[in-house]
Protein backbone atom coordinates (compact mmCIF):
# COMPACT_ATOMS: atom_id res chain seq x y z
CA UNK A 1 0.00 0.00 0.00
CA UNK A 2 1.54 3.09 -1.04
CA UNK A 3 1.43 6.13 2.00
CA UNK A 4 -0.55 6.07 4.76
CA UNK A 5 -3.82 4.04 5.07
CA UNK A 6 -6.91 6.89 4.99
CA UNK A 7 -10.01 6.09 6.73
CA UNK A 8 -12.58 8.69 5.38
CA UNK A 9 -15.40 8.75 8.51
CA UNK A 10 -18.76 10.31 7.77
CA UNK A 11 -18.67 12.96 10.51
CA UNK A 12 -22.14 13.94 10.37
CA UNK A 13 -23.90 10.56 10.15
CA UNK A 14 -25.37 9.10 13.45
CA UNK A 15 -27.76 10.74 16.00
CA UNK A 16 -24.47 11.70 18.31
CA UNK A 17 -23.00 13.58 15.43
CA UNK A 18 -20.53 15.42 15.12
CA UNK A 19 -19.27 15.05 18.89
CA UNK A 20 -19.83 11.38 19.53
CA UNK A 21 -18.07 10.98 16.19
CA UNK A 22 -14.96 13.06 16.40
CA UNK A 23 -14.84 11.96 19.85
CA UNK A 24 -14.24 8.37 18.73
CA UNK A 25 -12.33 8.94 15.79
CA UNK A 26 -9.60 11.00 18.42
CA UNK A 27 -10.00 7.34 20.35
CA UNK A 28 -8.67 5.65 17.28
CA UNK A 29 -6.23 7.67 16.09
CA UNK A 30 -4.62 6.83 19.59
CA UNK A 31 -4.43 2.92 18.66
CA UNK A 32 -3.48 2.73 14.76
CA UNK A 33 -0.76 4.87 12.91
CA UNK A 34 -3.77 4.83 9.88
CA UNK A 35 -4.85 8.66 9.26
CA UNK A 36 -8.60 9.87 9.65
CA UNK A 37 -10.51 11.87 7.46
CA UNK A 38 -13.63 13.21 8.89
CA UNK A 39 -16.19 14.57 6.08
CA UNK A 40 -18.60 17.43 7.30
CA UNK A 41 -19.19 20.66 8.27
CA UNK A 42 -15.78 22.33 8.15
CA UNK A 43 -16.66 24.64 11.21
CA UNK A 44 -18.83 22.08 13.65
CA UNK A 45 -15.74 19.42 13.30
CA UNK A 46 -12.89 22.15 14.26
CA UNK A 47 -15.15 23.37 17.01
CA UNK A 48 -15.58 19.59 18.31
CA UNK A 49 -11.47 19.20 17.70
CA UNK A 50 -10.24 21.93 19.50
CA UNK A 51 -12.58 21.13 22.49
CA UNK A 52 -10.50 17.98 22.71
CA UNK A 53 -6.42 17.34 22.32
CA UNK A 54 -6.18 17.29 18.48
CA UNK A 55 -4.09 14.26 16.80
CA UNK A 56 -2.20 15.46 14.09
CA UNK A 57 -3.59 12.16 12.33
CA UNK A 58 -6.96 13.98 11.67
CA UNK A 59 -7.99 15.61 8.87
CA UNK A 60 -11.07 17.99 8.00
CA UNK A 61 -12.73 17.78 4.85
CA UNK A 62 -15.84 20.34 4.26
CA UNK A 63 -18.98 19.06 3.32
CA UNK A 64 -21.73 21.24 3.51
CA UNK A 65 -24.60 19.21 3.24
CA UNK A 66 -26.33 15.97 5.47
CA UNK A 67 -28.17 12.99 5.22
CA UNK A 68 -31.23 12.81 7.31
CA UNK A 69 -32.25 9.92 9.12
CA UNK A 70 -35.21 10.14 7.34
CA UNK A 71 -34.33 10.54 4.06
CA UNK A 72 -34.98 7.71 1.13
CA UNK A 73 -31.52 5.92 0.32
CA UNK A 74 -31.71 6.65 -3.90
CA UNK A 75 -32.92 10.24 -3.59
CA UNK A 76 -30.17 10.96 -0.95
CA UNK A 77 -27.76 9.58 -3.51
CA UNK A 78 -29.45 12.01 -6.32
CA UNK A 79 -29.79 15.40 -4.49
CA UNK A 80 -27.08 15.48 -1.67
CA UNK A 81 -23.54 15.39 -3.73
CA UNK A 82 -22.18 17.82 -1.63
CA UNK A 83 -23.36 15.65 1.49
CA UNK A 84 -21.05 14.12 4.11
CA UNK A 85 -21.87 10.42 3.16
CA UNK A 86 -21.52 11.12 -0.67
CA UNK A 87 -17.91 13.10 -0.27
CA UNK A 88 -16.17 10.41 1.78
CA UNK A 89 -18.16 7.59 -0.79
CA UNK A 90 -16.17 9.83 -3.63
CA UNK A 91 -12.69 9.84 -1.86
CA UNK A 92 -12.92 5.94 -1.39
CA UNK A 93 -13.56 5.87 -4.84
CA UNK A 94 -10.93 8.38 -6.18
CA UNK A 95 -8.76 6.50 -4.25
CA UNK A 96 -7.78 8.92 -1.93
CA UNK A 97 -9.36 7.04 1.11
CA UNK A 98 -9.04 3.23 2.09
CA UNK A 99 -12.32 2.77 3.60
CA UNK A 100 -15.62 4.69 4.61
CA UNK A 101 -17.00 4.59 8.20
CA UNK A 102 -20.39 6.11 8.49
CA UNK A 103 -23.00 5.47 11.60
CA UNK A 104 -25.87 7.32 9.35
CA UNK A 105 -28.77 6.67 7.08
CA UNK A 106 -28.04 2.68 6.17
CA UNK A 107 -30.10 3.26 2.74
CA UNK A 108 -28.29 5.82 2.22
CA UNK A 109 -25.34 4.32 2.47
CA UNK A 110 -25.73 1.05 0.59
CA UNK A 111 -27.32 3.37 -2.38
CA UNK A 112 -24.25 5.72 -2.43
CA UNK A 113 -21.32 2.66 -1.91
CA UNK A 114 -23.02 0.62 -4.73
CA UNK A 115 -23.29 3.57 -7.13
CA UNK A 116 -20.07 4.81 -6.43
CA UNK A 117 -17.80 1.22 -6.24
CA UNK A 118 -20.21 -1.25 -8.24
CA UNK A 119 -20.70 -4.47 -6.57
CA UNK A 120 -18.74 -7.72 -7.25
CA UNK A 121 -19.22 -9.25 -10.87
CA UNK A 122 -22.62 -11.36 -10.93
CA UNK A 123 -23.82 -10.07 -7.71
CA UNK A 124 -27.45 -8.80 -7.31
CA UNK A 125 -26.96 -6.64 -4.28
CA UNK A 126 -24.71 -6.28 -1.15
CA UNK A 127 -25.37 -7.20 2.57
CA UNK A 128 -24.58 -6.77 5.53
CA UNK A 129 -22.75 -8.94 7.44
CA UNK A 130 -22.70 -8.68 11.64
CA UNK A 131 -20.36 -11.01 13.70
CA UNK A 132 -22.74 -12.57 16.98
CA UNK A 133 -20.94 -14.02 19.71
CA UNK A 134 -21.57 -17.74 20.30
CA UNK A 135 -20.84 -20.82 22.57
CA UNK A 136 -17.58 -21.29 20.27
CA UNK A 137 -16.51 -18.65 17.46
CA UNK A 138 -18.76 -15.94 16.13
CA UNK A 139 -21.05 -16.26 13.72
CA UNK A 140 -21.83 -14.25 10.80
CA UNK A 141 -25.19 -12.65 10.27
CA UNK A 142 -26.08 -11.54 6.88
CA UNK A 143 -27.74 -9.41 5.85
CA UNK A 144 -28.04 -7.24 9.10
CA UNK A 145 -30.15 -4.54 7.47
CA UNK A 146 -28.87 -3.70 4.04
CA UNK A 147 -32.07 -4.21 2.49
CA UNK A 148 -35.42 -5.27 3.99
CA UNK A 149 -36.44 -7.45 1.41
CA UNK A 150 -34.55 -10.25 0.18
CA UNK A 151 -36.30 -12.43 -3.13
CA UNK A 152 -34.98 -15.98 -3.77
CA UNK A 153 -31.48 -15.11 -5.25
CA UNK A 154 -30.73 -12.39 -2.95
CA UNK A 155 -30.55 -15.10 0.02
CA UNK A 156 -28.86 -17.95 -2.33
CA UNK A 157 -26.06 -15.19 -3.30
CA UNK A 158 -25.88 -13.83 0.27
CA UNK A 159 -24.84 -17.72 1.43
CA UNK A 160 -22.12 -16.94 -0.72
CA UNK A 161 -21.10 -13.91 0.16
CA UNK A 162 -20.98 -15.20 3.86
CA UNK A 163 -18.72 -18.28 3.22
CA UNK A 164 -16.41 -16.04 1.47
CA UNK A 165 -16.24 -13.62 3.92
CA UNK A 166 -15.75 -16.27 6.68
CA UNK A 167 -12.48 -17.73 4.62
CA UNK A 168 -10.84 -14.80 3.93
CA UNK A 169 -11.25 -12.56 7.45
CA UNK A 170 -11.76 -15.29 9.53
CA UNK A 171 -9.59 -18.40 8.18
CA UNK A 172 -12.39 -20.93 8.24
CA UNK A 173 -11.91 -22.35 4.95
CA UNK A 174 -14.95 -24.23 4.82
CA UNK A 175 -17.67 -22.44 6.94
CA UNK A 176 -20.62 -23.70 7.48
CA UNK A 177 -23.62 -21.76 6.59
CA UNK A 178 -27.49 -22.34 7.55
CA UNK A 179 -30.60 -20.51 6.62
CA UNK A 180 -32.38 -18.68 9.56
CA UNK A 181 -36.12 -19.90 9.51
CA UNK A 182 -39.03 -21.00 11.83
CA UNK A 183 -37.87 -24.78 11.69
CA UNK A 184 -36.34 -27.29 9.51
CA UNK A 185 -38.83 -29.12 7.91
CA UNK A 186 -38.64 -28.50 4.35
CA UNK A 187 -42.35 -27.37 4.21
CA UNK A 188 -41.63 -24.48 6.72
CA UNK A 189 -41.05 -20.49 5.84
CA UNK A 190 -41.53 -18.09 3.33
CA UNK A 191 -41.78 -18.90 -0.73
CA UNK A 192 -38.28 -16.66 -0.52
CA UNK A 193 -36.08 -19.06 1.47
CA UNK A 194 -37.37 -22.30 -0.02
CA UNK A 195 -36.67 -20.94 -3.55
CA UNK A 196 -33.37 -19.95 -1.82
CA UNK A 197 -32.37 -23.73 -0.79
CA UNK A 198 -33.99 -25.02 -4.28
CA UNK A 199 -31.95 -22.61 -5.84
CA UNK A 200 -28.53 -23.23 -3.58
CA UNK A 201 -29.18 -27.50 -3.84
CA UNK A 202 -28.91 -26.62 -8.02
CA UNK A 203 -26.02 -24.81 -7.75
CA UNK A 204 -24.17 -25.99 -4.38
CA UNK A 205 -22.91 -28.79 -3.71
CA UNK A 206 -22.14 -29.20 -0.04
CA UNK A 207 -25.89 -29.44 1.43
CA UNK A 208 -27.33 -26.74 3.46
CA UNK A 209 -29.94 -26.32 6.33
CA UNK A 210 -32.31 -24.46 8.17
CA UNK A 211 -31.34 -23.00 11.66
CA UNK A 212 -33.96 -21.96 14.00
CA UNK A 213 -33.65 -18.69 16.14
CA UNK A 214 -33.36 -21.05 19.40
CA UNK A 215 -29.97 -22.70 17.94
CA UNK A 216 -28.55 -19.41 16.95
CA UNK A 217 -25.68 -19.37 19.48
CA UNK A 218 -24.92 -22.86 19.72
CA UNK A 219 -22.08 -22.92 17.64
CA UNK A 220 -23.42 -25.09 14.85
CA UNK A 221 -22.70 -23.28 11.88
CA UNK A 222 -20.36 -20.47 10.89
CA UNK A 223 -22.79 -18.50 9.47
CA UNK A 224 -26.62 -17.76 9.34
CA UNK A 225 -28.64 -16.16 6.75
CA UNK A 226 -31.56 -14.18 6.66
CA UNK A 227 -33.37 -11.34 4.76
CA UNK A 228 -32.52 -7.47 6.32
CA UNK A 229 -35.89 -6.91 8.02
CA UNK A 230 -35.51 -9.90 10.16
CA UNK A 231 -31.45 -9.35 10.86
CA UNK A 232 -31.95 -5.88 11.65
CA UNK A 233 -34.34 -6.89 14.14
CA UNK A 234 -32.63 -9.85 15.62
CA UNK A 235 -29.32 -7.53 15.64
CA UNK A 236 -31.83 -4.41 17.73
CA UNK A 237 -33.32 -7.35 19.49
CA UNK A 238 -29.49 -8.87 20.93
CA UNK A 239 -28.50 -5.14 21.59
CA UNK A 240 -31.71 -4.95 24.59
CA UNK A 241 -30.48 -8.50 25.61
CA UNK A 242 -27.27 -6.90 26.10
CA UNK A 243 -28.15 -3.46 27.59
CA UNK A 244 -30.21 -5.67 30.11
CA UNK A 245 -27.30 -8.21 30.70
CA UNK A 246 -25.12 -4.60 31.45
CA UNK A 247 -27.63 -4.52 34.16
CA UNK A 248 -27.41 -7.83 35.47
CA UNK A 249 -23.55 -8.05 35.19
CA UNK A 250 -23.09 -4.16 36.46
CA UNK A 251 -21.19 -1.67 34.40
CA UNK A 252 -18.07 -3.37 32.52
CA UNK A 253 -14.67 -1.54 32.95
CA UNK A 254 -13.18 0.59 30.68
CA UNK A 255 -12.96 1.27 26.89
CA UNK A 256 -11.13 -1.59 25.41
CA UNK A 257 -10.33 -1.21 21.93
CA UNK A 258 -10.33 -4.09 19.52
CA UNK A 259 -11.14 -4.69 16.06
CA UNK A 260 -14.09 -6.94 16.74
CA UNK A 261 -13.83 -9.00 13.48
CA UNK A 262 -10.42 -10.49 15.05
CA UNK A 263 -11.15 -11.08 18.30
CA UNK A 264 -10.12 -15.08 19.87
CA UNK A 265 -13.74 -17.06 21.60
CA UNK A 266 -13.03 -16.85 25.44
CA UNK A 267 -14.83 -19.95 27.11
CA UNK A 268 -18.49 -20.09 26.46
CA UNK A 269 -19.49 -19.79 30.02
CA UNK A 270 -18.46 -16.52 28.94
CA UNK A 271 -21.72 -16.16 26.61
CA UNK A 272 -23.12 -13.30 28.74
CA UNK A 273 -20.14 -11.61 29.36
CA UNK A 274 -19.34 -11.23 25.97
CA UNK A 275 -23.21 -10.48 25.07
CA UNK A 276 -22.80 -7.27 27.38
CA UNK A 277 -19.65 -6.70 26.44
CA UNK A 278 -19.67 -6.82 22.65
CA UNK A 279 -20.52 -3.95 19.99
CA UNK A 280 -22.59 -4.86 17.46
CA UNK A 281 -22.99 -2.17 15.84
CA UNK A 282 -20.45 -1.78 13.30
CA UNK A 283 -20.55 -4.06 9.75
CA UNK A 284 -18.75 -4.65 6.25
CA UNK A 285 -21.00 -4.04 3.55
CA UNK A 286 -20.29 -7.37 1.70
CA UNK A 287 -20.19 -7.44 -1.81
CA UNK A 288 -19.13 -3.72 -2.72
CA UNK A 289 -16.05 -3.55 -4.10
CA UNK A 290 -13.96 -1.28 -1.70
CA UNK A 291 -14.08 -1.34 2.58
CA UNK A 292 -17.64 0.46 4.27
CA UNK A 293 -18.47 -0.40 7.19
CA UNK A 294 -21.69 1.01 8.92
CA UNK A 295 -21.83 1.46 12.56
CA UNK A 296 -25.41 1.67 14.19
CA UNK A 297 -27.56 4.85 14.08
CA UNK A 298 -26.98 5.17 17.66
CA UNK A 299 -23.33 4.93 18.03
CA UNK A 300 -21.27 6.77 20.86
CA UNK A 301 -17.65 7.33 20.72
CA UNK A 302 -16.68 3.72 21.87
CA UNK A 303 -18.66 2.09 18.77
CA UNK A 304 -16.82 4.41 16.35
CA UNK A 305 -13.72 4.15 17.59
CA UNK A 306 -14.37 0.34 17.15
CA UNK A 307 -16.22 1.02 13.61
CA UNK A 308 -12.67 2.71 12.37
CA UNK A 309 -10.66 0.01 13.59
CA UNK A 310 -12.18 -3.05 12.07
CA UNK A 311 -11.85 -0.98 9.09
CA UNK A 312 -7.92 -0.84 9.43
CA UNK A 313 -8.22 -4.38 10.11
CA UNK A 314 -9.95 -4.99 6.97
CA UNK A 315 -7.96 -2.91 4.74
CA UNK A 316 -4.79 -4.46 6.27
CA UNK A 317 -6.14 -7.51 4.93
CA UNK A 318 -7.23 -6.83 1.95
CA UNK A 319 -10.73 -8.41 2.57
CA UNK A 320 -12.62 -6.71 0.05
CA UNK A 321 -9.61 -7.43 -3.10
CA UNK A 322 -9.53 -11.20 -2.07
CA UNK A 323 -13.38 -11.55 -2.13
CA UNK A 324 -13.52 -9.74 -4.96
CA UNK A 325 -10.99 -12.21 -6.66
CA UNK A 326 -12.49 -15.42 -5.19
CA UNK A 327 -13.57 -17.66 -8.02
CA UNK A 328 -15.58 -19.88 -6.18
CA UNK A 329 -17.83 -16.47 -5.19
CA UNK A 330 -17.62 -15.54 -8.55
CA UNK A 331 -18.92 -18.95 -9.97
CA UNK A 332 -21.48 -19.66 -7.45
CA UNK A 333 -22.83 -16.14 -8.43
CA UNK A 334 -22.83 -16.91 -11.99
CA UNK A 335 -24.17 -20.10 -11.30
CA UNK A 336 -27.15 -18.76 -9.26
CA UNK A 337 -28.32 -15.90 -11.64
CA UNK A 338 -28.40 -18.76 -14.59
CA UNK A 339 -30.57 -21.15 -12.33
CA UNK A 340 -32.62 -18.11 -11.08
CA UNK A 341 -32.78 -16.91 -15.17
CA UNK A 342 -34.01 -20.22 -16.48
CA UNK A 343 -36.28 -20.10 -13.40
CA UNK A 344 -37.92 -16.95 -14.74
CA UNK A 345 -37.83 -17.91 -18.19
CA UNK A 346 -39.55 -20.84 -17.22
CA UNK A 347 -42.78 -18.86 -15.49
CA UNK A 348 -43.67 -16.93 -18.81
CA UNK A 349 -44.10 -20.13 -20.63
CA UNK A 350 -46.21 -21.76 -17.53
CA UNK A 351 -46.56 -22.02 -14.03
CA UNK A 352 -42.95 -21.46 -12.31
CA UNK A 353 -41.98 -24.57 -10.54
CA UNK A 354 -41.44 -22.66 -7.24
CA UNK A 355 -45.30 -21.38 -7.10
CA UNK A 356 -47.24 -24.51 -8.93
CA UNK A 357 -48.94 -24.85 -5.52
CA UNK A 358 -48.73 -23.30 -2.01
CA UNK A 359 -47.77 -25.51 0.56
CA UNK A 360 -49.73 -25.65 3.70
CA UNK A 361 -48.25 -24.31 6.66
CA UNK A 362 -48.97 -25.63 10.62
CA UNK A 363 -47.80 -21.64 11.47
CA UNK A 364 -51.10 -20.26 10.16
CA UNK A 365 -51.48 -18.49 6.73
CA UNK A 366 -48.95 -18.60 3.64
CA UNK A 367 -45.76 -20.29 4.80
Amino acid sequence: MAGPMVIAVDAMGGDAAPDAVVRGALQASARTNARILLVGDEKRLHRCLTSERHSPAIDVLHAPETVDMGDIGPLALRKKRLSSLYVAMDQLQRGTADAVVSAGNSAAIVATASHHLGLIPGLKRPALGVLLPSFGPDILLADAGAHSESGSIHLAQTVFLAISFLKHSCGRPHPSIGILNIGHEPTKGPRAIQGAMKLLAESFTPALRYVEPHTLFHGTVDGVVCDGFVGNALVKLLEGVSDAARQCLGTLGGDKLEPSAHRKAPPPEQWLHRLASKELGAAPLLGVRKTVLIAHGRSQAREIANAILDAVGYVRQELYPRMEKDGELLEHLAAVRSHYTRWMLAGLKGPWRLSTKKPESDKGGQP
